[in-house]
């Protein structure tokens, strides 16, 4: 539980408030890169209590930052990367969306008086490596990076109970802000989630039309900000070039990215946005627009 000072016992944000209504807009305070943090796992066994959490602070943190884990890629394009467009690169994260498990969700929270000291980590049921399809480089790393399999399929949350909870908690309202580092297979993967484990949209068109429904017109791609403040690279390179370092937990675990991310996305707010309408790079994804 955390102390009274970080928790406002309010009821979520309204689910019925109308989509057209603008997200707050994204704070320009670094207060939040300096501050301790910890990383809340987060079970079948504490998911409610966790959800309750998350929804009284949320009014006051109405910025959220997403990270995924999931197992790898197992399509490839014959295309380079550079060559692709956004359709072709919708299409291969929509077949290994479609193919494969979500295994973690981190969540983060910032707002007008900066990032909030915990970030939630929820743990996924439903991935088995003796099973399921999967990057074996891949599932290799997240083991080196405490990754428990077993544990997760014996203690995880049920994607269908982690789809009610997220409806239920004010995350699905429409009005926050949503953020993510090079988040096509974020966002890919929550909206998989999220309409219980349909395949993605057959277009790109459609699945960006499902991201504004799922998560409002304020969705935010953090790389994408960093690369118009001519920062290249993947997460950690951007958190090294701005002098940010990662405040909690390891890499390639969802909850300490979703930590770091939202420290830079901050950092970088109060750096190099100050006196730009940040809102005209709403609605783009890195590779996919």
């Amino acid at each position: 539980m955390y102390s009274k000072s970080e928790l406002i016992h309010v009821p979520p944000p309204p689910c019925s408030r109308p989509r057209y209504v603008m997200a707050p807009p994204l704070v320009f305070t670094s207060i939040g890169a300096s501050m301790n943090a910890a990383v809340r796992d987060v079970w079948a066994s504490n998911f409610d209590e966790e959800l309750s959490n998350l929804s009284a602070v949320l009014p006051r943190y109405p910025c959220v930052c997403v990270d995924t884990e999931f197992p790898g890629a197992v399509h490839d394009s014959n295309l380079p990367r550079y060559m692709r467009g956004p359709r072709e690169s919708y299409e291969l994260v929509k077949r290994n969306v479609d193919d494969l498990k979500l295994l973690q969700v981190g969540i983060a929270l910032s707002g007008p008086a900066g990032r909030f000291p915990i970030a939630w980590q929820f743990n996924i049921r439903g991935f088995d490596p003796a099973l399921d399809p999967h990057a074996p480089a891949s599932i290799a790393m997240l083991r080196e990076q405490g990754m428990d399999f077993a544990m997760l399929n014996e203690f995880g949350i049920d994607p269908e109970d982690f789809a009610a909870g997220f409806r239920r908690s004010g995350l699905a309202c429409g009005w926050l802000t949503w953020t993510a580092f090079s988040g096509s297979y974020d966002f890919g993967y929550l909206a998989k989630a999220l309409t219980g484990g349909q395949p993605l949209p057959d277009t790109l068109d459609g699945f960006l039309a499902l991201v504004h429904r799922l998560f409002g017109h304020s969705v935010f791609d953090v790389k994408h900000l960093a690369r118009c403040c001519a920062m290249r690279g993947g997460l950690e390179q951007v958190a090294t070039a701005l002098g940010v370092k990662r405040a909690a937990g390891r890499a390639h675990c969802a909850g300490s990215d979703s930590l770091l991310t939202t420290d830079v996305l901050l950092l970088m707010m109060h750096r190099f946005f100050r006196n730009v309408d940040v809102l005209a790079h709403a609605g783009t994804i890195v590779d996919l627009t």
